[in-house]
């Protein structure tokens, strides 16, 4: 019996102590288990800093609070006031603390109700993982045991950064970098000790006392920490003094806006919740706003209402100031909208990239004469915006002038397929529709672009010219490689040499007499219907792209790109650091060639009077000057003869700088010293038109029918001349309107009106071949 019960005993032990292990090894995985992985999951802010880390704005969180992303570590003042009020012991206790939770039972007792929790930093930070539930004992032992194994998992370091983040400071604010701003208007890491006091007492009774509210509690509790401050030797006697003094704030402060369209792309791009270290410079955005919003009061009492501006580093393609609308809320304005990336009709402003682009397909040299007078493209008549006409003009003076028919004419035979394709690899993707619906009017607006895409091709041509590493401009993170830019150096050196001599607004225009001025390579551009004002400024240091306009598209009497973006373009410039030198020139793809004076061409044996300057090697395979020629004269000088009529003894041989018609009528307005060349002497029958060129279509007094096309549109109909010189260049008119020109085949395809007309055709000797016709 007495074994049996010994028996009976041992195994009763053995089932204890069974049970006393399986208990404590439960206990140990739930308490190894006990913590989340993640302590918190609630919603953050977005946060938007600039370059050096100063906030440029934020969008609440979804649940409607102002909680900022954590940060790393805890600001110096901040640790010291909240260990010194929360939790003195902080840095020795293991998560609780056993004099605290003594002091507070011995509390609750005494006054029959709980009144203090003894609560540590560490155990705050659990109560605040698992939403303040109800204070009951058994639920304070969960916060204890919850907090030791919060001690073993993280640094002390490492649970103040928890709590700071995650803190209630009163109103809808959550977190020490939130209250910074919202109470100060500054980052926590730049509060003073009285300000650092200030938010360190809030957590305490976030819903009772906060700035704003129980001002003169806040005021008393705030003075009482400053005091435990100087007692323990954190503040001088001096400081102590002066923190006393300092105010609180009366109320939460707005936070900055300062590139909020920034901010939702932003968000759009995938950066939500996030706190986003941007590539703006500070300094740089707010002086951007400041000359922005204070100019549109202007251009408001105008009708025009939005604008934009964009400014990329040329070193490093960061963008260092976005601006993508004016900071008002009033929707009937579409503030709201980025229009920095918004579509909108290019204006003038892709002209450049055309002048580059012939000048490195060997299609003109800087200074070539281009026609500019008024001319039909089929259906398409272009004007220059002045409604003047120079007859002829150097390329690079119709670039600076921003002329639209020299270029029409440029476009016309560097091919609009071709630049469209150019346009595509410089990486405007808006322009998404083929080439031919653009036509020639895609150099003049006729297609759409955005900010962005502007000043990145500008950037990339700037970047390319310096010699450094094409980067795509960004505005977060480590630049992305862009494509290689496929522009000659020494192409986009003339070009922006070019755009240096455009006329700058009226404040600017003596730039050039004061040494002080910036050097500035810039292009404006206006759309049809005065819609779009564009801007576009180059140095070896910035790219600055402005476009003033209506968000909705409503055009505006006077809305320009030199009177409404230049004036903006010129205001921000003269804020930003001017660069040390301009741009180096390309030596090595340039090359030193004689210039007719006249033409701008590469001279031939007849031009007489030259010069030497450096152009681009790819213009060496444009042709030679055609447009002088050797002419023989009588002797008295009045008549151009040939054998049939005069003696090759006694005729004058001369140079002369002869324009086709169309071409002179203008450019001897501007320029008296051209001398019209003599006319053919009426003896000579071999130069009569009947005997060089004959119209094939129509015939004399010739009655034309156009039908319709399938579409309902009006047909075209094709004329076409046979002249003895195949080669020779043929210039066509109606109603002495130009049309066009023809090489080779002498046929061109035209539109004209119900009516009576006159098709006059000249070649490039003068020679001149007309008719009538009738379109029924």
């Amino acid at each position: 019996m007495r074994e049996k019960l010994f028996w009976w005993r041992e195994q009763w032990r053995w089932k204890k102590r069974f049970i006393k292990r399986i208990l404590f090894y439960s206990f140990l995985i739930w308490y190894i288990q006990a913590l989340p992985s993640d302590l918190f999951n609630d919603p953050y802010s977005t946060v938007l800093v600039g370059k050096n880390g100063k906030l440029l704005g934020a969008h609440i969180a979804k649940d409607g609070q102002w909680r900022f992303p954590p940060s790393n570590k805890t600001p110096h003042k901040i640790a010291v006031c909240l260990v010194t009020f929360e939790d003195k012991n902080f840095y020795y206790h293991p998560g609780a603390s056993v004099k605290g939770i003594c002091r507070a039972f011995y509390q609750n007792i005494t006054r029959g109700k709980i009144v203090s929790g003894g609560s540590t930093i560490t155990q705050q930070v659990i109560r605040l993982m698992r939403k303040n539930p109800s204070r009951t004992y058994s639920e304070k032992m969960h916060e204890i045991i919850l907090a030791t194994r919060l001690e073993f998992s993280y640094s002390k370091e490492e649970i103040l950064n928890l709590y700071t983040a995650n803190a209630p400071f009163g109103n809808n604010v959550v977190g020490i970098d939130a209250a910074s701003w919202r109470y100060f208007g500054r980052a926590p890491e730049n509060l003073s000790w009285a300000e650092s006091a200030t938010l360190a007492v809030l957590p305490n009774a976030p819903g009772l006392i906060y700035p704003g509210k129980n001002h003169q509690s806040l005021l008393k509790k705030r003075n009482r920490l400053l005091k435990m401050l100087y007692e323990q030797g954190e503040i001088d006697k001096l400081n102590y003094y002066l923190a006393l003094e300092e105010p609180l704030p009366d109320k939460p402060l707005p936070l900055p806006q300062e590139a909020p369209h920034l901010l939702q792309r932003c968000i759009q791009h995938g950066q939500k919740e996030q706190l986003i270290q941007s590539t703006i410079d500070e300094e740089i955005q707010t002086m951007v706003n400041n000359e922005t919003e204070q100019y549109a009061l202007r251009m408001n009492e105008s009708g025009v209402f939005n604008a934009a501006v964009l400014i990329t580093s040329v070193e490093t393609g960061e963008v260092v100031a976005y601006k993508g609308n004016l900071n008002h809320t009033d929707d009937n304005h579409a503030f709201d909208v980025d229009c920095i990336q918004s579509s909108r009709s290019t204006g003038s402003i892709l002209k450049p990239l055309l002048y580059a682009k012939s000048l490195e397909s060997g299609l003109i040299t800087p200074k070539q004469l281009l026609c500019d007078f008024p001319s039909r493209f089929g259906t398409f008549a272009p004007n220059n915006f002045n409604r003047q006409f120079s007859g002829a003009i150097p390329a690079n003076k119709a670039l600076s002038k921003s002329l639209n028919i020299p270029m029409v004419f440029l476009l016309r035979e560097y091919g609009q397929a071709k630049f469209h394709n150019d346009l595509k690899q410089f990486g405007f993707r808006h322009m998404n529709k083929h080439a031919s619906h653009y036509g020639l009017s895609l150099i003049l607006g006729g297609a759409e672009a955005s900010v962005w895409e502007i000043n990145s091709c500008y950037n990339s041509m700037a970047q390319h010219l310096q010699n450094s590493d094409l980067a795509k401009i960004h505005y977060t993170g480590t630049a992305e490689k862009a494509p290689k830019l496929n522009l000659n150096k020494a192409c986009i050196y003339s070009t922006f040499d070019a755009l240096i001599d455009v006329n700058r607004p009226d404040e600017e225009n003596n730039w050039r007499a004061f040494e002080s001025s910036q050097k500035i390579s810039w292009k404006t551009g206006t759309s049809f219907g005065f819609r779009d004002a564009w801007a576009v400024g180059v140095t070896p240091k910035y790219v600055v792209s402005v476009w003033v306009g209506n968000a909705d598209g409503e055009g505006r009497p006077g809305l320009t790109g030199v009177k409404a973006a230049a004036p903006l373009l010129f205001s921000i410039f003269r804020n930003l650091e001017s660069p040390r030198r301009w741009f180096q020139k390309p030596i090595n793809q340039l090359t030193h060639a004689e210039i007719c004076n006249e033409s701008g061409q590469i001279s031939n044996r007849y031009c007489e009077q030259t010069h030497f300057e450096y152009i681009p090697k790819s213009c060496l395979i444009s042709k030679s000057c055609s447009y002088h020629q050797l002419v023989h004269l009588n002797q008295k000088g009045t008549f151009r003869v040939n054998a049939d009529c005069e003696s090759t003894s006694i005729m004058i041989h001369k140079s002369w700088f002869i324009l086709p018609p169309s071409m002179e009528k203008y450019y001897v307005q501007q320029n008296p010293n051209y001398h019209t060349v003599p006319p053919f002497d009426p003896k000579c029958t071999s130069n009569k038109p009947e005997n060089i060129m004959s119209f094939i279509y129509p015939k004399r007094q010739t009655k034309i029918y156009i039908p319709r096309e399938l579409s309902g549109l009006r047909g075209k109909v094709i004329f076409e001349v046979a002249h003895t010189r195949q080669n020779s260049t043929l210039y066509w008119h109606i109603d002495d309107e130009f049309v066009g020109t023809t090489s080779d085949i002498h046929q061109i395809s035209v539109q004209p009106e119900k009516g009576k007309h006159k098709v006059t055709v000249v070649d490039e000797t003068g020679v001149v071949l007309a008719e009538l016709f009738e379109v029924l």
